[in-house]
Parts: structure tokens; sequence; C-alpha cells
């Protein structure tokens, strides 16, 4: 009987001791949270800099890098003959609490290439503040141990302590308890004294085989921890997995678990060694909104520069042998060529020579001119570096008549890229299209609204305009253009009883955008996003003037456009979008305005079954509501995506959106049947996308103060596109 009394204790006493654990764990890592602020050198240190070597190094079988549809990939071809990829470069690192952080390369090696491949240091291979609320591994976000809700995703348990650099610390292991968000599992080595990390190590428990490392060493002088040596390494455990690297996919690991050796395997190694600490010292920062600037003497930088780093990371005699082959391989299998090739088709545009062929111009459909085949594109910098001569010429097999633009451009600052443009154009418009001179150029296989569109005006236009970017994050253009203008329908536009079917504008247009949370490389070829942040802000104002070149209107126009998006751990995300347009004076209903209205008008909903676009109003049909004050409000909710498998991953998108506009005066505006909006429009549905090859489906209900007495005629089905190219 005693001895059942005996147990019954120690039973008590190992629960209690171990609920005692748990608790001095939590209250632990609730003190190194709480603490982030007094360890946190971006919040301690006013400034600091500091000098970096990295040396990435990819190494292992090329046959581990294939797969269907990448096995042109450009590593791979390099693989294929050196079976090793190594690169190399040197930094200063600046931060100042005011202005942010910056890395400035001040030498790269890219073995074979003659200027570097500038998109390989966009990409966040490992995450440098270990303070930050994400984590990022090859541009992959995890969330960190350290972040405000860590007891949400992790579970702690305190291990055996240790010693680092005479200090002790407290060693906490932490394991991802759920698989909603993207985690980590690992090691945290706290200092007992300033709560502070003195080493962090990191590994994935997914597909890849991921380990991360940082270490430490001590600032008495401000008594924190600053990073002075980290390490990633990544290889496959049972599945191929894709990466990205300079402009072409690869994958590292093995084909199939069933058929891998350890022969079939791919590595990736990063190293980074920081040095010469300064703190609270001047800093030099530069241009404000820049986190990467590569220097143009980066890869003059004499071969003998890099043995002294090399002595941190020797190279075996195999690795120099097969680094000094690269340059006659890379040469040999014209990388440069299909990497250029590769960034510039991305944004719709392939390289011939010194011409770049965009492919916006090939082939389109709408209802007026049928197919409409055409050819344009722009001179590069292979031909001139400050001059540039652009356009396109396009037929349409329905109105049977050319179109065509001719641009003319000279680059008056490469610091601030800034050019001056004279431009002709001789085309056709939407009735009350308003785009933004700044919007991103953005390219799409297809465009899906263009389909639908029954409603054009014929435009004759040449102008004046000046591109700038006065800021890295903001963008500019100023034009004067004279327009004329003709229909091709019976609308009249009749001012004051004053009745015109054709008229000439001549404008002044000041648009802007600006991206205040976007970060940019900036490298001699130019500017470059490193990560978007939002808002992004969009304003544009026209000014028309009476009796100027023959014109024959005075008014004003304002726009504003609005976007955020709010970005989520487990791939989910919500965007916003608010736009906003005015115009006053004599205004032709031509350069008004509408929702971006898609639904073609048609009896039935079958009828009426087409490709939906990227921010329209799917129920509400063409020339149904035009406004000369009007005001959008749209909010798209992606949910993570679905993974049924490896090769069907839709994504579940909830729409809604919202149009509020007014008309002043419909009588100046004849032989054109529309509503006015001042009841406000309301439609909301849901998207299912990426179902096979970038196709899904949608569906959209109309409701509110517009809704129709057919039911039927509130609902609007379509296919989706979304092809990420």
């Amino acid at each position: 009987m005693r001895f059942f009394y005996f147990l019954f204790f120690i039973t008590i006493i190992c629960a209690t001791a171990q609920e005692n654990n748990v608790v001095s764990t939590v209250g632990l890592m609730n003190e190194v949270i709480e603490s982030k602020d007094f360890n946190n050198p971006e919040t301690v240190l006013e400034t600091l800099q500091y000098e970096s070597y990295e040396n990435l190094k990819i190494a292992g079988n090329p046959d581990a890098v294939t797969g269907a549809g990448y096995k042109k990939s450009e590593l791979r071809r390099t693989l294929s003959r050196t079976e090793l990829y190594l690169s190399e470069k040197t930094s200063q690192h600046l931060y100042d609490r005011e202005k942010g952080k910056k890395e400035v390369i001040e030498a790269a090696f890219v073995p074979g290439f003659e200027k570097p491949v500038y998109p390989i240091y966009n990409i966040k291979f490992q995450t440098k503040n270990l303070y930050d609320d994400i984590y990022y591994i090859f541009d992959q976000p995890y969330a960190s141990p350290l972040r405000e809700d860590a007891f949400k995703v992790y579970n702690f348990e305190q291990l055996k302590d240790s010693i680092i650099e005479n200090r002790p610390v407290r060693v906490i292991a932490f394991t991802p308890t759920t698989t909603e968000v993207n985690t980590l599992s690992g090691k945290l080595y706290i200092d007992k004294e300033t709560s502070g990390i003195a080493r962090a190590q990191f590994f994935t428990q997914g597909n890849l085989d991921i380990a991360a490392l940082h270490e430490y060493s001590f600032n008495r002088l401000h008594d924190i921890w600053l990073n002075e040596y980290s390490e990633l390494f990544i290889r496959n455990v049972n599945t191929i997995k894709e990466l990205e690297l300079f402009g072409g996919r690869f994958e590292v690991g093995m084909r199939k678990e069933s058929e891998s050796t350890s022969d079939d395997q791919l590595y990736l190694i990063l190293k980074n060694y920081n040095s010469n600490f300064k703190t609270n010292r001047k800093v030099n920062f530069g241009d404000v909104g820049i986190s990467i600037q590569v220097e143009p003497e980066a890869l003059n930088t004499p071969r003998g520069y890099w043995l002294k780093y090399r002595d941190k990371e020797p190279l075996t005699t195999s690795d120099l042998a097969q680094f000094m082959r690269l340059d006659s391989i890379v040469d040999a299998s014209n990388i440069e060529k299909r990497l250029e090739i590769g960034e510039k088709f991305k944004v719709g545009y392939i390289p011939i020579g010194f011409f770049d062929v965009d492919l916006k111009y090939l082939v389109k459909f709408n209802e007026y001119e049928a197919f409409r085949i055409g050819f344009g594109g722009t001179t590069n910098e292979k031909l001139s570096e400050n001059w540039r001569l652009g356009g396109y010429a396009a037929y349409g097999t329905g109105d049977q008549t050319w179109k065509y633009k001719i641009n003319l451009g000279y680059r008056i600052s490469e610091k601030d890229n800034t050019w001056i443009n004279l431009y002709k154009v001789d085309d056709i418009q939407e009735f009350a299209s308003a785009p933004f001179l700044t919007d991103a150029r953005v390219y799409s296989l297809f465009e899906p609204r263009l389909i639908n569109i029954p409603t054009f005006y014929l435009y004759k236009e040449y102008g004046v305009s000046l591109q700038q970017r006065i800021l890295p994050a903001l963008i500019s253009e100023v034009s004067l253009s004279r327009k004329r203008i003709s229909q091709t329908t019976d609308y009249i536009f009749a001012p004051n009883g004053n009745p015109f079917t054709n008229y000439v504008l001549s404008e002044l247009t000041v648009a802007a955008r600006w991206s205040p949370k976007n970060n940019y490389l900036k490298s001699p070829s130019g500017y470059q996003i490193t990560s978007t942040g939002y808002p992004i802000l969009s304003v544009q104002i026209d000014k028309g003037f009476s009796n100027v070149v023959e014109s024959d209107f005075d008014y004003i126009k304002f726009a504003t456009k609005a976007a955020y998006t709010i970005e989520r751990l487990n791939n989910s995300k919500t965007e916003f979008l608010l736009e906003g347009h005015y115009a006053n004076g004599d205004v032709p209903l031509t350069h008004l305005f509408h929702a971006y209205p898609n639904a073609p008008t048609k009896d039935e909903i079958l009828q009426r079954f087409s490709v939906a676009g990227r921010n329209s109003f799917e129920t509400m049909f063409f020339n149904e509501f035009f406004s000369d004050r009007l005001l959008t409000f749209q909010m798209r909710h992606q949910l993570a995506p679905l993974k049924i498998a490896s090769w069907l991953q839709p994504e579940v998108v909830l729409t809604s959106r919202f149009a509020l506009g007014d008309f002043n005066d419909t009588g100046d505006h004849l032989n054109v049947n529309f509503n006015r909006l001042n009841h406000g429009f309301t439609e909301s549905g849901f998207e299912i996308n990426k179902l096979f090859y970038g196709f899904g489906l949608s569906a959209t209900y109309r409701y509110g103060a517009y809704h129709l007495p057919k039911f039927s005629d509130n609902i609007a089905l379509k296919f989706t596109f979304y092809l990420e190219i």
C-alpha cells in the first residue's frame, strides 16, 4: 500500500514540475517577446553600418534540376556542364532609424556574365533581422517564433542551459502547433541577462530540408547581440520543389522518393559573414526608398580581390576548377540571351536584336474591329541608351481600317530616368474609359473585357510628354496633346444646344503614382521592385482648353485611385481598390466615366457567358450607366489555396463591388440612353480560379437599388483567367 502512495506522490511531483516548466518557459518567451525593443538593433540604435561577404554555392547532380516544363532551366544548362554554380558579393549594410535599411553591393562576381544577373539580388534568401514578425527563406514567408502571437502557432520547451561568449544562455526549442500557416522548428539561445537572441537555428518540416543558422557577437557598448554569421542550407527530402533563381525556375531535390538516391540531390548553400560593425555614427545613406543598390563598378573588381574573403570560405581544388570553367560555359550556352528574353517576356516583350517586339499588339478581338491583327514594339538599349523609337500598326478585319502609333523618345537625365516623347496616334478608344497615364504595365495573354466592349470612338492625336521618376517611389508624367474625335455611333454632344458629332480637344494632363511602401533595387540598368508595399496611390488632372489649336471645349477632370492589399502567412489575402473621378465643364460622353461594366447586352444568361475582367463590374451592362462624378469601391478576399493535389490547388475568391455616381445634365448627350448611378450599384460573388491552365469560373449577383425584375438578369456566370508568366 505504501508503494502505491509512493508512486502517487512521485506522479504528482513530476506533473507539478512539468507544469512549472511549461509555465516558466511561457514566462521566459513572454519576457523575450516583450524585450524585443531593448534587443532589436533597429530599435536600440540610431544607425548601424557593417560589411558583409556572401558566398552562394549550388552543387549536385544536374539531373536533379528537371521536371515537366522546366527542362530548359538556365541553371540546369549550367550545372549539366559544371556540376557547380558559384557567386560571391561584398556589401555595405546601412541602417538609419529615419531612412530605413539599404544594402550597397560594392563587388559582385557572377562567373560568365558580362553584367550581373540583377534579379538574383531581389531574392530574399534569408531574413537578416530575427526580430521581424516574418522570417523569409528563399522568398517564402514563415511565422517568426518571436512574433507577438507566437504562442498561437508554436509550442516552446526549455532545454539545458549553455554558454556563448562566456555569457549564460537559456536554450528553448520550438515546434509548430498548426499547419494553417508556414512555420519553422528550431532552437533559440536566449541571453539570461538581456533576454536577447545569442544564436538561432531554424528547420523546416515540409518537402524541403532547410536548415538556417544565425550566430551573434555581443556588443558591450549597447548590451545587444549583433548577427556575425548566417548560413542557409537547402536539400530535398522526398519530392521535387521548385525555386526560382535569376529569372529561371529550378528544382531542388529528387524526382520521386522511390527512385531517389543521395546522388540525385541538388544542394544550395549560402554563407554570410558580417564584420566591422559601426553603431550610432553618421551614415551616408543616399537615396531613400532603395533597399539594394549595385554600384556601377561592382563587376570590375579584379579576381585577386576575392582571395582575402575566400580564406573564410575556402574552395576546394575541384570547386575552383569548375568555378573558372563557368566563364566559357555560360558564354557558349548563351544563357545571358535567354535570361534577357525571360525577363522581358514577363512584361510582354520579346527582344530581337535591338528591337523589343510588344506581344500586346499581335492579335485581339472586339465587336467593332472583329479580329485586330498588328505588330509593334520599341528599340532597346542595344541601339541607343538615350534614344528610342517605337509604335505599332494594326488592322481590323471588321472595320477594314489600319491604325497606328509612332513614338520618338529621348532620355534627358539618366539619374531620374527622365524621357521626353513625341507621338502621333490614329486609333479607336472605348467610350468613357479613363485610364491613368502612370498605371504600371500589366501583360496578359488576352484582355478579357476587350472582347465584350461594344462602343468605341475614333481619334487622331499628336502630342508631347515628359516622364520622370522624381523619387524611387514616385513616378510622374506630363503631356500636352491635341485630339480630333469622330464617332462610330449616332452620338451627338450638344452643350447649350450646339450639336457636335466631331470635335477637337486640346489637353494638358498631369499624372503621378506614389508607392511609399515599395522597396527598390537600383543598378546601372535602372530600378527594379524588390518588394511591393501598400498603399499605392495615383492621381491625375486633365485640363481641356477651348480655342487652342482649334479646340472646342473648356473643362477640367480629376481622378484618384488607392490600392491596398493585406497578405497573410497562410497565402490568403484581401485586396481593396478605391477609385474616384470628377469632371466639370463641357465634357463629351466619350471622355466622361463609367465603372468598367462587363456584362454584354444580351437577353439570356448563357448568351452573356464570357470572360470576367480583373476589376470590372460583371453584372453591369455596357452603356447602362455613365457619370460625370463617380466613386467605386471593390474588395476581393482570396482564401488560402485548396490543396486537392499537387497539380490542382484552386483559389476561392469572394468579391464585392460598389459604385456611386451622378450626372449633371444628361440632356446635352443625344442619341444615347443611359441611367444615373445616384442610388448606388452593388454586386457580390465568388471566383474559383486556377482550375485548369489558369482558367476558372465565377458567379456574381446584382442586388440593391438597381436590382432587375428578371432574376436571371442579375446573375453573371463567367470564365476567369489568371496565368502567372
